[in-house]
């Protein structure tokens, strides 16, 4: 059995093809000009514990800062609001109950990032936002365990809020060749197409130090080569940042909103 090694570089990564450069063409992108403001929700455990410190999330999103500086983007935490309801801190019904804090707790036109201890999903997740919430200021959301304050979580569920799909949307539908890249996986042809299955262990496709070892291929046969330190990937190797693509979505997104965030 055939198996591929991948060793992540992240100074420059280029994909054979198609070619990915994370400072490629980045003099061409929008430049927003614009800090957005966010408002962290934090609720109690049921003994009246926070479990989070505020130094740590603002240290999350300054260093998450870096990785929206070519679309001349950043984003700070204006406010910490502590409420009493710690029903909220374990999520057992998620669809429903973040329907009732953004719905009580919500401050329209900011970033709403609610902090949890856990939430109930099929597959361990750090965090869930509104996909394209950056044009709906009045119930869009950012949600992240407090387990998983990180500059890179916090990037990944802005991302998301911005409008970017996972690096692995399809569970392995998009082609090596990116000739499908416009129509399958996250709808971009500058990220290489990513085999991972949601809720499959990372170890099935990575080993130490950054090593992709999985023997998936798609449907024309050919072996996988994903990009390992997307921000938008699930691989716990160095992280890299956004693509050329991936950035002028997110910023494009913003452009076309009919109501802008403060």
């Amino acid at each position: 059995m055939r198996t591929l090694i991948f060793l992540l570089f992240c100074s420059t990564v280029w994909i054979p093809t198609w070619g990915q450069q994370y400072t490629f063409k980045h003099t061409s992108l929008p430049c927003l000009n614009k800090t957005f403001t966010i408002v962290v929700h934090v609720f109690p455990d049921s003994l009246g514990n926070l479990n989070m410190n505020e130094s740590d999330v603002r240290k999350a999103v300054a260093e998450a800062n870096a990785f929206f500086k070519p679309i001349c983007a950043q984003f700070e935490v204006c406010e910490f609001r502590y409420h009493q309801n710690w029903q909220y801190d374990t999520l057992r019904r998620p669809q429903q109950e973040i329907a009732e804090i953004t719905t009580k707790y919500n401050v329209e036109r900011r970033i709403n990032l609610y902090l949890v201890d856990s939430f109930s999903a099929p597959y361990p997740l750090c965090g869930l936002a509104t996909l394209k919430g950056i044009q709906d200021p009045v119930s869009a959301f950012v949600l992240l365990s407090k387990r998983c304050i990180s500059a890179r979580a916090v990037a990944r569920e802005l991302g998301r809020f911005f409008g970017l799909l996972h690096t692995f949307e399809g569970n392995g539908d998009e082609l090596v060749d990116g000739s499908n890249c416009t129509t399958a996986g996250d709808r971009i042809c500058d990220t290489p197409a990513d085999p991972y299955v949601l809720g499959e262990p990372l170890e099935a496709y990575v080993a130490p130090p950054c090593l992709f070892i999985s023997n998936k291929r798609d449907a024309k046969g050919e072996y996988y080569t994903p990009d390992l330190g997307n921000i938008m990937s699930y691989y716990l190797c160095d992280t890299c940042g956004f693509t050329w693509e991936q950035l002028q979505v997110m910023a494009q997104n913003y452009l076309v909103s009919a109501v802008r965030f403060w």
